[in-house]
Formats: structure tokens, sequence, C-alpha cells
């Protein structure tokens, strides 16, 4: 069976073989360096597969989408690829939110605190990623 290294650590863990379709769940193999016979599965195999490639790598051209405020690559943009709030983050005092019809005095320790949340979905998170999708949208669109 045909074997090769693919890195210059030698571990075991980093050897590829050519006839994977050929083989059994389980492959016995004896490791070169180690001189060791080891039993190596499929999914070892695959996890440390190597692709490499004369071509140049293309430059990505990153835009900033002026939703989120990220950086996208337009040729990866797709329909929910944004997530944002339509609204801002801010507060109200919960003595906006007492009502005298209920009963409530606001007169309370807690009348004068600050509850923050955005004002388009109520989540008191202020990392939430957003409760809108929508495709990202550069400044130069």
């Amino acid at each position: 069976m045909a074997m090769q290294i693919c890195s210059t650590n030698y571990s075991i863990q980093s050897i590829h073989t050519s006839r994977i379709h050929l083989n059994p769940i389980k492959l016995h193999q004896f490791h070169p360096l180690v001189g060791l016979s080891t039993q190596i599965s499929r999914f070892q195999i695959h996890r440390f597969q190597i692709q490499c490639s004369l071509e140049e790598t293309k430059k990505v051209n990153l835009r900033t989408c002026k939703l989120c405020k990220t950086q996208f690559d337009p040729s990866l943009n797709h329909p929910q690829a944004c997530r944002f709030h339509t609204a801002h983050f801010g507060g109200e005092t919960k003595r906006k939110f007492e009502s005298v019809y209920s009963g409530g005095t606001m007169n309370t320790s807690e009348s004068g605190k600050v509850f923050q949340y955005w004002h388009c979905c109520g989540s008191e998170d202020p990392f939430d990623p957003g409760c809108t999708a929508s495709p990202h949208s550069s400044y130069d669109d």
C-alpha cells in the first residue's frame, strides 16, 4: 500500500493513503519512522489530508457591511448572512412602565433603575446578534 508523509513532524496521524476507497474501515499499516504497526481509521486519514495547489491564491477584497459593521466576502454573501437590529439599544426607567391604573405608586426601590433593551425586539442582551436577517449591504452598493 502506498503511503505518503504529509508533514514534517512525522506523527502517526499524518499518514495519507491514496487508495482509501479500496481499504476496509480499519487499516493496519507499518509506519517506517516509528517501526510500529498502527491501526488507523478512515476518519483519522480524512482529517489530516492536505491539498496543495500551484495557483496563486486569489486576493479577496473584503467589504464592510453598513448594517452590521462587519467585513464580508461578497462572493459568500447570501440572503441571511447579516444579522442586525432595526432600532437602537437604550433604556427607560421603571416609572414609564408603572401604571397608575394598576396601583403603581412609583415610589418603589427600583423606580429610578434604567432597564436597557433593544427597542426593535425587546431583547435585554446588548450583544444579541440581531433580530433581522438579510444579505450584507456594503457602502459601495
